[in-house]
């Protein structure tokens, strides 16, 4: 091995040791997220896609069960630019789900309307946690997905991590699913309409999506 040789072995090395550790490092927040619930594996069906292809609109997991479709994050923030609710929005040929996701650890307490708050212990007994309502946040979201794709609805649906209580939540407007049961809840989902695949890349990019050419 020459120089050059040995100079391109020491850089490629020092990239895939560069990759792996900022795989590590990402894995801690992932594995107990709703996306390891979404995509196949870590290494290449989130990391790779989210770092070196920045598209994580498309999933392995997800094609097996609904086929072509499309994924778009979002946020819904007060005026502050304060994070409320985190959204997955996942556009297929049954028509859009919007799925408002949250690690509450502990009970987790609510209703349609009013606040939400989570009942834990915090080494000092129990105590209770104001949390936003995913509800309302839903429902406002759907109503800008309605603006921008000509009256097309969403259906709402909260995901909660399976370690939260979520025998003490009442809903009439959406349905609650812990995490594990959510690649169930997406193929067995009713849509009120159909798409094709040209429809559900269309309505992908009014939601802010952009399409790799």
């Amino acid at each position: 091995m020459d120089k050059m040789e040995f100079f391109l072995a020491v850089v490629v090395s020092f990239i895939v040791l560069l990759f792996l550790f900022r795989a590590a490092i990402g894995y801690r927040s992932y594995k107990n997220s709703i996306f390891p619930h979404l995509y196949d594996n870590y290494l290449i069906d989130y990391f790779y896609k989210i770092n070196v292809l920045q598209d994580i609109s498309k999933s392995a997991r997800l094609k097996k069960l609904i086929g072509h479709h499309r994924i778009v994050y979002s946020t819904v923030s007060d005026r502050e630019g304060k994070i409320l609710t985190q959204l997955c929005n996942i556009i297929h040929s049954k028509g859009i789900l919007s799925i408002a996701y949250m690690n509450p650890g502990g009970e987790l307490h609510g209703k349609d309307t009013g606040n939400w708050y989570v009942r834990r212990d915090d080494g000092e007994g129990m105590k209770n946690y104001k949390v936003e309502n995913p509800v309302v946040h839903l429902k406002e979201y759907g109503e800008h997905i309605r603006k921008i794709t000509d009256g097309k609805t969403a259906d709402r649906v909260i995901a909660v991590s399976d370690s939260a209580d979520i025998s003490h939540i009442s809903l009439q407007t959406a349905k609650v699913v812990p995490f594990s049961k959510l690649p169930e809840y997406i193929r067995n989902a009713e849509g009120d309409y159909g798409l094709n695949d040209v429809e559900i890349d269309e309505i992908y990019e009014k939601m802010g999506g952009k399409l790799k050419k």
